[in-house]
């Protein structure tokens, strides 16, 4: 579903969190409400880096009336090495891990590897827009509202954008609608610190990836992909760019706490038609080859799968898309090398790469 695979351009609009040669490591809380109720999950992480070296590991769990009871939580932890052109994906359960590596990459005279660029095939004409954009506004306000979030001294800022579109052949319309309450902080030479340690290592790592993009270009990549998801024309966005940058110029510290809610609201005709059952691309967790429960669908009673099949059906109350992030300790001291490495005792597993 295009909607949840580009949803992370959206959030770079919001989270500068993204991580000058020193140290730093930051513990963090996630809520993710789910896409419509659905796959909800909460844990901590943390995030160590060291120039072109980052650890990733997170423990969480899922909340929702299927996954909670059928896959539980776990934990994960990926080391990617910018250095080296690797990722390597842990298992601490099995002790064993993965590794994949840039995908491309060849190696210049610095030791670092870059991508290869990729030979792009010509689109073709381009395909006439299907929506118009009706209604776009953007505002940031400071509402007031301060308090100590983890120690942290912090003020409260609403971001509000409301999107409205119409198709253009059936004059449907869609209202998107979402509001971020950013919680920030002062910026202390530990975050500032912080910020120029991710700053460094996201520069790098998409440098890597043969991509040049500038931090000011990410948030404009994340306000075209809500714009996008939300199915704005493209030569509709350019517009909408500059007013954006002046209203997030408001937000001042930085991020401590950041709650995303994204509703969507469609005609009453268009929703109801959405509504109906689909035989054939709808997903039927208990039955056939395809069930996601399908393994487990005789150890459960009818009963059971009733009320399991009714919690896999969307809210319509609940906000197709919603996420809080926070943080709980950022810390500049010194980081062994040896936390970037494979730990001992890990095997490699035989995966795709």
């Amino acid at each position: 579903m295009r909607k949840i695979t580009i949803f992370c351009g959206m959030l770079c609009m919001f989270m500068w969190v993204s991580t000058a040669w020193a140290d730093a490591t930051v513990e963090s809380y996630t809520k993710f409400g789910g896409i419509q109720g659905q796959g909800a999950y909460e844990g901590t992480s943390t995030s160590r880096i060291q120039g072109h070296m980052k650890l990733e590991s997170t423990n969480f769990k899922f909340t929702g009336a299927i996954l909670s009871w059928a896959a539980g939580g776990g934990e994960t932890a990926t080391i990617t090495r910018i250095d080296k052109g690797v990722i390597w994906t842990l298992n601490p359960k099995k002790k064993t891990y993965l590794e994949m590596p840039f995908a491309g990459s060849k190696s210049d005279k610095s030791g670092i590897k870059e991508s290869e660029p990729q030979n792009q095939e010509p689109t073709g004409a381009e395909e006439k827009p299907k929506t118009r954009l009706t209604k776009s506004e953007f505002t940031v306000k400071k509402t007031g509202a301060s308090q100590a979030i983890n120690a942290f001294p912090c003020e409260e800022y609403l971001v509000t954008w409301l999107v409205e579109t119409e198709n253009i052949e059936t004059k449907a319309r869609e209202r998107n609608i979402m509001t971020t309450n950013l919680w920030t902080t002062p910026e202390t030479s530990t975050i500032k610190k912080l910020q120029a340690e991710e700053l460094a290592f996201s520069t790098a790592y998409l440098k890597k990836m043969g991509i040049n993009i500038s931090p000011e270009e990410m948030k404009q990549f994340g306000m075209g992909g809500f714009m996008s998801m939300s199915g704005t024309p493209e030569a509709a966005m350019e517009g909408e760019f500059q007013g954006f940058k002046k209203e997030m110029a408001k937000v001042k510290g930085y991020p401590i706490r950041t709650i995303v809610n994204w509703r969507v609201e469609k005609d009453k005709k268009e929703a109801l038609k959405e509504a109906e059952p689909n035989p054939v691309g709808g997903i039927d967790p208990f039955g056939g080859i395809g069930g996601i429960l399908g393994g487990i669908k005789g150890a459960v009673s009818q009963k059971v799968q009733s009320e399991a099949e009714d919690a896999m059906k969307p809210s319509e109350n609940a906000p197709f898309f919603s996420n809080t992030i926070e943080v709980k300790s950022i810390k500049t001291d010194s980081i062994p090398e040896s936390t970037f490495d494979i730990p001992s005792g890990y095997t490699k597993e035989k995966g795709l790469w």
